[in-house]
């Protein structure tokens, strides 16, 4: 079997119970989100990248069946192990069926289970190990843009960071700043922590072990994670065509032309250099004559086009919109995407990406 860390969701309307196997999965060095009902993990599995799936048949007004599907229709090659605590006859030979790896049923120790789902989600058919793209962490130059993503509670919003130093056990990151001022994050709050390389957009789960200072600015320190996962497929669909955006930075206006939008972000064509970490207001003018809509954004990468004059392109990761303006910037990005699949074209969902925001 192999040891490579994976990324698992464990689905299960049982909690305690996956709670528990998600305490034996980690024992194990794998990295583990747990859901409860079938709307969750779909909705996990859309936004996420995961290696492997253990689902229960009992997941509410969405089953585990659906939710295989669900899977399948996202990513195939993503292994799923069904369990169910009512093992009716013909069970298994259904699930396989359906596209399920394996299948065990309930009750079942979680020690027991997790062996059972290992076998089966860490091995491919022909029994060679799933391969990842290994990152380190420690390789990552400072100023790398972060993405920190905080789940639950007060502070359940997204928050721009960027990475100042690498250590064996921590990693030290820019304070988040809002309305001027550092963001505090108490000790032990999980987190999502994205950040776009060369070669797509990766992520990892860990938790803050504390503030600090770091050159005399605010920091957080956040534990080393156990598993660091390239995202092969894009969060949200994107519209290919190209329309007209005004950014606006410390009273300063630029003119650009945007490409490549989606609720999370876009890539846009300016004169002028954006450094990576700005912040920027971005009004996008859509195809509705004196409509705007008005976002504000940060700079994730940039790159200068040298066959093109002194012209530069860069990607603007949003800041979470709400209300009325999120859904504007949803509806606009639907319409572009059906404007393109009716001239013809392709709005991929999933794609792999280049460096994105």
């Amino acid at each position: 079997m192999s040891k490579t860390p994976q990324r698992l969701l464990v689905a299960d309307s049982d909690y305690e119970f996956a709670r528990r196997l998600r305490a034996e999965l980690e024992a194990r060095g794998h990295a583990v989100e747990i859901v409860t009902d079938g709307p969750s993990a779909i909705d996990m599995i859309k936004t996420h990248h995961f290696d492997g799936a253990i689902l229960d048949t009992e997941l509410g007004t969405i089953d585990g069946l659906q939710v295989l599907a669900a899977i399948s229709r996202v990513d195939r090659g993503v292994p799923v192990v069904m369990t169910s605590r009512r093992d009716r006859r013909g069970l298994d030979g259904e699930v396989r069926k359906a596209g399920a790896r394996g299948y065990v049923a309930k009750p079942a120790a979680p020690a027991q289970l997790a062996e059972a789902v290992l076998r089966e989600i860490c091995e491919e058919p022909s029994g060679n190990p799933r391969k990842r793209p290994p990152l380190a962490l420690s390789s990552l130059e400072p100023g790398q843009p972060l993405l920190i993503e905080c789940r639950g509670g007060q502070l359940e919003r997204k928050l721009t960071s960027r990475l100042l130093a690498s250590h064996p056990a921590s990693l030290a990151a820019a304070a988040p700043i809002s309305e001027g001022r550092a963001i505090t994050l108490p000790f032990g709050t999980r987190i999502t922590v994205g950040f776009p390389r060369p070669d797509g957009w990766y992520q990892f789960e860990t938790y803050i072990l504390g503030a600090t200072s770091y050159s005399g600015q605010p920091a957080i320190l956040l534990a080393q994670p156990k598993l660091v996962t390239h995202i092969q497929r894009r969060r949200y669909a994107r519209a290919q065509a190209s329309f007209e955006v005004e950014l606006e930075e410390e009273h300063a206006m630029l003119a650009g032309k945007g490409q490549d939008a989606c609720e999370g972000g876009m890539r846009v064509l300016t004169e002028g250099a954006l450094p990576v970490g700005s912040h920027m207001r971005c009004r996008i003018k859509t195809s509705d004559a004196g409509q705007m809509i008005t976002l504000s954004g940060t700079v994730i990468w940039m790159q200068e086009l040298r066959d093109n004059g002194h012209r530069y392109r860069a990607g603007i990761q949003f800041a979470a919109p709400v209300g009325a303006e999120r859904e504007r910037l949803r509806s606009w990005v639907e319409d572009l995407c059906r404007s393109e699949e009716g001239e013809g074209g392709s709005s991929r969902s999933f794609t792999p990406p280049p460096p994105v925001a």
